[in-house]
């Protein structure tokens, strides 16, 4: 307020304060950003900076997490007040809303897990599941495998069709990464797919044992219906890849 009286009238900051009743080291005070608001215009900066580059995709912990790597040291609550005071809104994806199995599986498996639980151990229970991508010249069909207990994706296929070698392209991908050994639990829901003959005997021949959702029950494939939420509010944003090249690049 000060400084505005100054240059609209030209009254020295003096005579200013003296009639505002203040005294002027109160104005010279303010005046000088303090260490910890140069502290936070810096990390601000860094934060606006990661938010950009990712494309409005991270949310405070990812952006703590980059900032932690780069040595910045601070903690996610100031991370999230700064990001408040710039606006800065990740995107979110939907509510998570469940979707029935298609239940087309012939002599759908049992689920394993509701017995063995969550993995422990890495590489030890991985759970797949399909979704469509829109594209400008038709839709793609993604595959993916979790891994239950790092929740990392160990394997992926992106094609212009529902065939079986879909899936068993996504696992063969995720066994020969990371060579789980005989005994993997692999969960998924009770889709064609991960019923047929082809995928039944790439499970054999891994050693893995197939464990099935059951049937209108998409809760017990929770984990890769939430990835899937995720990927599509982050990468689509509302909207669709121009081919099958842009969103394999992506």
């Amino acid at each position: 307020m000060i400084d505005r009286i100054h240059l609209e009238t030209g009254h020295g900051i003096r005579s200013i304060c003296k009639v505002l009743g203040l005294p002027r080291s109160s104005y010279y005070h303010a005046a000088t950003p303090t260490a910890n608001e140069l502290s936070d215009l810096d990390i601000g900066g860094r934060i606006e900076r990661i938010f950009r580059h990712h494309r409005r995709r991270y949310g405070y912990r990812r952006i703590w997490r980059d900032l932690a790597e780069d040595g910045v040291v601070c903690g996610p609550a100031r991370v999230r007040r700064l990001m408040a005071e710039r606006g800065l809104k990740a995107i979110q994806p939907r509510t998570y809303v469940p979707r029935t199995s298609d239940g087309k599986a012939d002599k759908p498996s049992p689920n394993r897990l509701l017995k063995a639980g969550l993995p422990a151990a890495p590489d030890t229970a991985w759970a797949g599941d399909i979704t469509f991508i829109p594209t400008t010249s038709g839709w793609l069909y993604l595959a993916v495998v979790i891994d239950l207990c790092s929740r990392c994706i160990v394997g992926w296929a992106l094609d212009d069709h529902l065939r079986a070698e879909l899936v068993t392209e996504a696992f063969r991908q995720g066994y020969h990464s990371r060579r789980p050994r005989p005994g993997l639990i692999f969960h998924s829901d009770r889709g064609s797919q991960y019923g047929s003959r082809l995928f039944r005997a790439q499970l054999a021949e891994a050693g893995a044992l197939q464990s099935m959702s059951a049937r209108a029950n998409p809760y017990h494939n929770a984990w890769t219906e939430s990835f899937i939420g995720t990927l599509k509010a982050e990468m689509l944003q509302g909207g669709c890849f121009r081919d099958g090249a842009d969103a394999r690049t992506e």
